[in-house]
């Protein structure tokens, strides 16, 4: 079985040659395939990384360049801003140069307009120059008297010297002797009679009295006692005063001691006698006192200016009672005390009214008569 299975049968051998060259190209042309195949997916790998590439770097180029053109947006716009920011400055600065012009422009209208009206007046006080008479002289010089003799009434608070003025402005309408006047004469007269009644308080006068009885109480003694020099009794007859020694040496004494001593009843209780240093402090405070009034009286305080009066009046009937002269000063004080020293100021703007609607009735007058001309 052995020599059986070591022969080969020559048709079976060629068979199976064939059949083994058969399957040897069937290996072989799938081989051949795989190898034609592998070619071109290694180009096409080749050709997807290098179009990846170029997608990338196409990507890449287009995302720089996009940066770039965003930048370039915003720097445009920046500059657009700052040219807006620019043009905007301009155009209020602009606006403020034309506002200011305009606001010149006014300012020079306005002058204008106002040297106009100054010409224009000017002229016009020419014209009424050139046509002034002596009687508008003369009203003028009165309504320029009247207003003064007002303001030194309310200044000065004396009737005196505005009574004169008002006295000289009659006078200046007398002389016009014009019966459109008489309406303004009234006044005037008012006016006076009215500053007459008001009557005049001299304040100038009681300050000085007041300072004068102010140094007389600073030399005011607290007693005078009164001393009387007894005579001697002239010896007549030396034989009569010989024979009557006693009786007379007895008349003598009695009318020494007579003269020497009185008696008076007083009412209130005499004070003691005041040491050195409280006789200044009284003096001092007499003398305030009647400063004090004194500055009243500038002020026009009635009501201080009696109070202390009436207190200086106290002080002296208390502390220097047995001083004649003290009670000379409490009197005059006492009068004094009763002064009114608040001046009565009544109204004497009548007068200034009256001129003034006289003149304006005036004037009026001559612009009509003017129109009417022209």
């Amino acid at each position: 079985m052995t020599e059986d299975s070591n022969k080969v049968d020559p048709k079976k051998s060629a068979a199976a040659a064939k059949t083994d060259n058969k399957a040897t190209v069937k290996k072989a042309a799938p081989e051949a395939k795989t190898t034609a195949v592998g070619k071109p997916l290694w180009r096409k790998l080749l050709l997807a990384a290098i179009l990846i590439s170029a997608v990338t770097a196409a990507g890449w180029l287009g995302w720089v360049e996009w940066q770039q053109r965003t930048a370039g947006a915003e720097e445009f716009n920046a500059r657009i801003a700052g040219l807006e920011n620019s043009y905007a400055a301009l155009e209020e600065q602009l606006q403020r140069e034309q506002e200011l012009e305009t606001q010149s422009s006014e300012q020079m209208l306005q002058i204008l307009t106002s040297i106009q009206l100054r010409l224009n007046n000017q002229g016009k006080r020419l014209a009424e120059l050139g046509s002034t008479t002596r009687s508008d002289w003369l009203l003028a010089e009165a309504a320029y008297l009247a207003r003064l003799a007002n303001q030194r009434l309310q200044t000065e608070r004396s009737t005196k010297n505005p009574l004169a003025l008002l006295q000289n402005v009659d006078v200046i309408l007398k002389q016009l002797d014009d019966p459109e006047l008489l309406p303004l004469r009234r006044a005037v007269a008012a006016d006076i009679t009215a500053l007459q009644l008001a009557g005049e308080v001299d304040s100038a006068g009681l300050y000085l009295e007041l300072s004068v009885l102010a140094e007389a109480l600073v030399k005011l003694s607290v007693l005078e006692p009164e001393i009387e020099t007894i005579t001697e009794l002239k010896q007549t007859d030396t034989a009569v005063i010989e024979q009557s020694k006693i009786h007379g040496m007895a008349a003598d004494f009695m009318t020494a001691i007579s003269q020497l001593i009185r008696v008076s009843q007083r009412s209130q209780p005499i004070e003691p006698l005041l040491q050195v240093h409280e006789e200044a402090v009284v003096r001092q405070n007499l003398r305030l006192m009647l400063e004090q009034a004194q500055s009243a009286v500038m002020r026009e305080e009635q009501v201080i200016y009696s109070q202390s009066l009436e207190k200086a009046q106290r002080w002296l009937a208390q502390y220097f009672q047995l001083n004649p002269s003290a009670t000379l000063i409490q009197q005059r004080l006492a009068n004094l005390s009763d002064m009114q020293i608040v001046q009565q100021l009544p109204d004497i703007t009548s007068s200034v009214q009256a001129i003034e609607n006289l003149v304006a009735l005036r004037d009026s007058r001559l612009a009509t008569d003017a129109v009417i001309q022209e």
